[in-house]
């Protein structure tokens, strides 16, 4: 409470005192104010009526009893206006001038009852109105603060439920699924895609385009959905463009495909390592995929296929299977796996004849070559990162 002389307090007091009874009626005049004056708490559709009546009731309350000499002001009421402004979305000058509005009521309601019975009175009271207006004002914009701040980590918080229910099974958790399409505004039916990357792949700029995206212990997975699969497919285009080692699902028609593409963007990715493209395409890589899907049982195909050749020195092993990957990826070609080795196409078809030697398969035979083809690549899924020299 701010004080007065001994003089002139009991004056200041008595002026004040009978406002205490016109609380409820000034804040009704307040919130018409407010609202006449502030077209940010009319367009704040959560904020209503009633929280805004009975904010303004109660600060007016608290003030005028510090101006009565009732008791000093207490700021519990305007650190809730702060808090409940924060929390509807109402911005800090509307609120803070909701309080400068305030003064001036209380103010015009002490200059009428002065011009009657107490004009010495007010102005001993005047600093001190316009110092419970600042006082209060800041402790509202300080809880004002911390509303926005954990308003903030709510909403982040709300938001990656979300994103992890639109990622997770469906079955789970319908509710938080119907809630992450909401929000989202992902359509019912449409063309969607998951992605697998190692981080976000940057905004989509593909128009009529849209994904979400959640971080995972393994990489990111985005999904993206349009209500054309041509669509998608220029922004799968220029994902390609950006980075190697993307994996991505089967397009399918329905958001709640979303938690088994998952599995097949993350499977896809897994054999990017094996793929000649910058972008895997799950649909694309069937063998692939079928050892990923079972290591241990591929652990033994590269052995029984490969054997000797794994027996073999690092460099000759390296170099052996490395022609072999490169004929494949050739389509058979000899030629075309000897330019992409620069080799003599004489040295390529000596190093498939060894193959055939060391591993009773010959790359000639297309049953055997098959064989050739899935030891190998069980061999490489099994040793991603670990380069093959040619």
């Amino acid at each position: 409470m701010v004080t007065t002389t001994p003089a002139t307090a009991t004056s200041a007091f008595e002026l004040a005192a009978p406002l205490l009874d016109e609380v409820p009626a000034l804040g009704e005049e307040l919130v018409r104010r407010i609202l006449s004056a502030e077209h940010d708490y009319l367009e704040s559709t959560r904020l209503s009526p009633e929280q805004l009546h009975d904010a303004c009731t109660s600060n007016l309350a608290e003030m005028i009893a510090d101006l009565a000499g009732v008791r000093p002001i207490r700021l519990d009421a305007a650190r809730e206006a702060g808090r409940l402004k924060a929390e509807q979305g109402v911005p800090l000058a509307a609120l803070l001038h909701a309080f400068r509005l305030g003064g001036r009521l209380v103010w015009e309601a002490l200059v009428e009852r002065a011009e009657r019975d107490a004009t010495h009175a007010l102005l001993e009271m005047a600093a001190q109105v316009w110092a419970l207006v600042d006082v209060s004002s800041d402790a509202a914009a300080e809880a004002y603060r911390i509303g926005v701040d954990a308003r903030a980590a709510h909403d982040t918080d709300a938001r990656r439920r979300l994103v992890r229910a639109l990622f997770a099974d469906h079955d789970s958790n319908p509710g938080a699924v119907a809630d992450a399409l909401r929000t989202f505004r992902i359509p019912d039916r449409g063309s969607f895609v998951v992605v697998s990357a190692d981080t976000r792949c940057g905004d989509m700029a593909t128009p009529g385009v849209d994904s979400v995206w959640d971080g995972a212990v393994d990489g990111v997975f985005g999904l993206l959905f349009a209500q054309s699969a041509s669509s998608l497919s220029v922004a799968l285009d220029g994902i390609a463009a950006e980075r190697d080692n993307i994996g991505v699902s089967a397009m399918f028609s329905a958001a709640s495909g979303t938690p088994a593409a998952v599995e097949q963007a993350r499977m896809a990715r897994v054999c990017a390592s094996v793929d000649d493209a910058a972008l895997t395409r799950y649909e694309n890589v069937p063998v692939p995929v079928l050892i990923a899907r079972s290591p241990g049982a591929s652990t033994i195909a590269a052995q029984q296929i490969l054997g000797p050749i794994l027996d073999l020195p690092e460099e000759e092993r390296g170099s052996l299977l490395g022609t072999l990957d490169a004929w494949f990826r050739a389509k058979g070609s000899t030629s075309e796996a000897a330019a992409a080795l620069h080799y003599h196409r004489n040295t390529v078809l000596h190093r498939l004849r060894r193959i055939g030697e060391l591993t009773g398969r010959d790359f000639l035979d297309p049953a055997a070559a098959s064989e050739l083809f899935v030891g190998l690549r069980a061999y490489q899924l099994g040793k991603v990162g670990v380069p093959l020299s040619a």
